[in-house]
């Protein structure tokens, strides 16, 4: 005999009850990872992720006014230290050299850093061309940065600042035609597998940042700028070194994700 759909209906509430009395309590997370917010329509990552992502932004704004810091004094020692206010192949080598590898080369690799404060919402294509553009430059103005002091010396090289120099030219070179050679056998498709070319380039050009960024260093430390300078190129040296160590954290992962997939 059929029950009455009163009492069915009552019987349904009860069971959908002692259901739900025996779930086991779980704590409410306000904003879980990826939650959707009706109210702003906005995707929220987890508070863990939002906090760590602010404190890598920062600490990459933070490097980008150490760029700038030694850029700036880069220049201003370059175009005032001649008394006569005369501005020599050496002073010329300062400006270009200098911000050949500090401001183009250094920006060209934190372009692709996954938390660089001014691309982190490009593309990959986008991030790549924007790479590409400030590697010419930075290779034109350190090409031409370094012949100025070869001319200046007579093209005698006896310092370590100079044996550096052109080694550090010599791989930016080299790292400028391998990034060529990369872009193109992977849009192309060559007969050149785009993994070893990239392998190849990051790590050409991981080197020649390395030792441009040395030499620079090594040139903070020479009596031509220390003598008048004591303090503060004890504070760019220190500068340099906190710029090469953060600017090589993404292409050191970059290498290590490219050989594995290469394998």
């Amino acid at each position: 005999m059929d029950r009455p759909s009163g009492s069915r209906q009552s019987i349904e509430n009860v069971e959908v009850f002692e259901v739900r009395e025996h779930v086991p309590y779980q704590v409410e997370v306000t904003k879980a990872p990826g939650a959707y917010d009706e109210e702003s329509n906005d995707t929220y990552n987890s508070s863990w992720g939002s906090a760590w992502a602010a404190i890598c932004q920062l600490i990459n704004l933070l490097h980008h006014m150490q760029i700038a810091i030694v850029v700036f004094c880069l220049w201003h020692f370059a175009l005032t230290s001649q008394p006569n206010g005369n501005v020599t192949n050496l002073q010329l080598h300062i400006v270009f050299a200098g911000t050949g590898y500090q401001l183009f080369l250094v920006e060209s690799i934190m372009t692709l850093h996954r938390h660089n404060s001014w691309s982190f919402q490009l593309s990959k294509d986008s991030k790549r061309v924007i790479h590409g553009c400030l590697q010419v430059a930075g290779s034109l103005f350190v090409i031409g940065g370094t012949f100025l002091a070869l001319s200046e010396v007579g093209m005698q090289i006896d310092t370590a600042h100079g044996i550096c120099g052109v080694i550090a030219l010599s791989f930016t070179i080299i790292s400028f035609i391998s990034g060529i050679i990369a872009l193109f056998s992977s849009k192309v498709r060559l007969q050149i597998k785009s993994g070893p070319v990239k392998i190849f380039h990051i790590a050409v050009g991981m080197f020649a940042v390395s030792m441009g960024l040395i030499t620079m260093a090594m040139g903070f430390n020479m009596e031509y700028y220390s003598a008048t300078h004591g303090g503060l190129s004890t504070a760019l040296m220190a500068f340099v070194v906190m710029i090469l160590v953060y600017i090589l954290i993404q292409p050191v992962i970059d290498l290590i994700s490219t050989t594995r997939k290469a394998l």
